[in-house]
């Protein structure tokens, strides 16, 4: 399969470039996270980053948006994958781990379903990885309703016409091993049985990649390839600190 990261990119004018993705030979195409964010801005790539909730519009588009594109797409044989953030939220404008004042309330308000509010240190050491914050504040997706909120939003992109998932920072994300089981469960609660879903597990270990190809695809910048690995030559993590 061959993924377009059309990053940055507002959905309306990605209809446009159809025609030429599927001259290309892409099956799909990836679009930034499409929850709320914290503020727009464009040339921030980052802010695509922090948002403050599950539901569907923000900068790119709208529901209605995404569902034009989604139904155009299918003419064209090209499936719409969303990159979705659940393992953190907007950070504070005092830089702090406390949650930004425009995160959702039923968020901030349930304090099982946030993690220790203490930063990651050591970023070999899985116990950190997967219980602490990497420098915004974590949520704790091993709690079942918080589980139960992303499903819903899933399926409600499905609902849209999207076909995939890349879930961001999935290797923060304990594995049923470690005491949660997130991806087994979320995943088979889709509405669908034929999305393609794969996790970022960058700048990790063959054993890491494969523990977590066990429950999904995973995009990795590792240079092993299988039937379980999404390698990509260029995405927005190549572009770190630049503005």
């Amino acid at each position: 399969m061959k993924i377009l990261h059309l990053f940055n990119w507002e959905l309306k004018n990605i209809i446009d470039v159809l025609p030429k993705v599927e001259d290309q030979g892409f099956d799909a195409v990836l679009i930034n996270p499409i929850q709320p964010l914290k503020e727009d801005g464009f040339n921030l790539w980052w802010l695509s980053y922090q948002p403050v909730g599950f539901k569907i519009g923000n900068q790119y588009g709208s529901k209605e948006d995404l569902e034009r594109l989604c139904l155009i797409a299918s003419e064209f044989n090209i499936k719409i994958f969303s990159d979705v953030i659940c393992t953190h939220v907007a950070g504070s404008i005092d830089g702090s781990l406390n949650t930004h004042y425009k995160v959702d309330k039923e968020l901030v308000n349930n304090p099982y379903f946030w993690k220790e509010r203490r930063n990651i240190e050591n970023w070999n050491d899985r116990y950190q990885v997967t219980n602490y914050c990497p420098g915004l504040p974590a949520l704790d997706v091993r709690n079942y309703d918080l589980q139960d909120k992303v499903i819903s939003f899933l399926n409600e992109l499905i609902d849209c016409g999207v076909r995939g998932f890349r879930f961001d920072s999935a290797k923060n994300i304990a594995l049923p091993e470690e005491g949660c089981d997130f991806f087994p469960r979320v995943l088979s609660n889709l509405k669908r049985d034929d999305i393609y879903s794969f996790g970022e597990v960058i700048c990790s270990s063959d054993d890491l990649v494969n523990r977590y190809s066990r429950y999904l695809n995973v995009l990795t910048d590792n240079l092993m390839w299988s039937d379980k690995t999404v390698v990509y030559p260029e995405s927005h993590d190549t572009y770190q600190g630049f503005e």
